[in-house]
C-alpha cells in the first residue's frame, strides 16, 4: 500500500517530536519551566498526555485520523462563538512562532489551551480579559510540526 508524499512527512515530523520529547525533555522542561513547581508539574502532564496521542496517532496514521486533534504542526480554524468571527493560526514550537504570520507557540495560553482540542467541539478559554467560548471548526496537519 503506498502512502501519500504529505503522510509520509507528517509521520516523519510526528516521530521526531516523539523522539525530541524523549531525549530533550528533561533541558526543554529545564529551559521554559526552570523552577520545579505546580506550572511544570502541570506541564509535564499535558506533555504526557501529548506523547500518548502522538503515539496512538502514528500507529495508525491516516488523513482523517491525523486532521482529528490539534497537534503541534496543526493549523486551526476557531469560531468565537459570542462574536460569530472566525481565525485561523498554526500551533508550533516556539522558536516558530510568528503572531503576524498567525503560527503560535504550543507553550502560549491559547496554545496550550487548544493543545489536544479535537474538531467540532467548543472550548472555554482563559484570556486575560475572562473567558472566551470557541469552537475548534477544522483541523489540518500542514507539516508546521519542525522540531528545528
Amino acid at each position: 500500500m503506498s502512502r501519500s508524499p504529505l503522510l509520509v512527512g507528517s509521520r516523519l515530523q510526528l516521530i521526531n517530536q516523539l523522539v525530541y520529547f524523549d531525549e530533550e525533555k528533561t533541558n526543554f522542561l529545564n529551559h521554559y519551566f526552570p523552577e520545579n513547581n505546580h506550572k511544570r508539574s502541570a506541564f509535564e502532564r499535558i506533555l504526557s498526555d501529548y506523547t500518548s496521542t502522538l503515539e496512538k496517532i502514528v500507529a495508525d496514521l491516516n488523513e482523517d485520523r491525523l486532521n482529528s486533534v490539534a497537534l503541534i504542526g496543526s493549523r486551526l480554524e476557531l469560531r468565537y462563538v459570542n462574536e460569530d468571527w472566525i481565525e485561523s493560526f498554526t500551533i508550533v514550537f516556539p522558536q516558530h512562532a510568528d503572531p503576524n504570520h498567525n503560527l503560535i507557540s504550543f507553550l502560549s495560553p491559547m496554545g496550550i489551551q487548544l493543545l489536544m482540542s479535537q474538531i467540532n467541539e467548543t472550548y472555554q478559554l482563559a484570556v486575560p480579559s475572562g473567558v472566551i467560548s470557541v469552537k475548534v471548526e477544522g483541523i489540518k496537519y500542514v507539516n508546521s510540526g519542525d522540531i528545528t
